[in-house]
């Protein structure tokens, strides 16, 4: 296997940082010095190595969704032989989410919340929300025959803008209640696919 080149090294450090600063600071309040002092790199090197800002932002956000995805396939392949739909609230209503998925979430909405300044940050969080909706719904048409595409689709957009609404309150720690009354509209969602 071919070493990868020192840019790409380089590459996949800096990602990594500006990943942790705006995870901390917030995307507009990050600097190249900021990225620069966490990768323990010169500035120089950063705008050599991943261009202009928006491009670096465009390549965090591509950075930050291939990992979510990455994640969350991972986490659907292991209820593949599962036929109900328990695996879905262990998958992602998990109260302790995987440390990598963790540190990913407040980068995640830091990039939503300027995403409208960048259009291919709004294009690739676009696609990595699709990712979420597309797979459900094919689990969902798989573990309820019965029940039509269309009808899945809906079940599953509502269950993801749970899980989105879920993890975006997540640092508020609104307790137990909270959480179950969650997983209780998801049952709900879930449940109409048996009718």
């Amino acid at each position: 296997m071919a070493r990868p080149s020192l840019k790409q090294e380089r590459q996949k450090i800096i990602l990594q940082a500006f990943t942790e600063c705006i995870a901390f600071k917030g995307l507009n309040a990050t600097t190249l010095d900021d990225i620069a002092l966490k990768s323990q790199m010169r500035r120089s090197l950063l705008r050599h190595n991943v261009g202009n800002r928006t491009e670096l932002i465009n390549q965090v956000a591509e950075h930050v969704s291939t990992e979510f995805e990455t994640i969350w396939r991972q986490q659907r392949a292991q209820y593949t032989n599962d036929t109900g739909d328990e695996w879905l609230l262990r998958t992602l209503f998990n109260s302790n989410p995987d440390e990598k998925y963790q540190a990913l979430i407040p980068a995640f909405f830091s990039l939503l919340a300027s995403a409208h300044r960048y259009p291919e940050v709004t294009q690739r969080l676009k696609q990595c929300f699709n990712v979420y909706v597309d797979d459900i719904t094919e689990e969902l048409v798989r573990r309820h025959p019965k029940a039509s595409k269309n009808d899945c689709q809906q079940v599953s957009l509502g269950i993801v803008g749970i899980f989105f609404n879920w993890d975006s309150f997540m640092s508020l720690d609104l307790g137990e209640k909270i959480a179950e009354l969650n997983l209780q509209l998801v049952h709900r969602l879930l449940s109409t696919l048996n009718k």
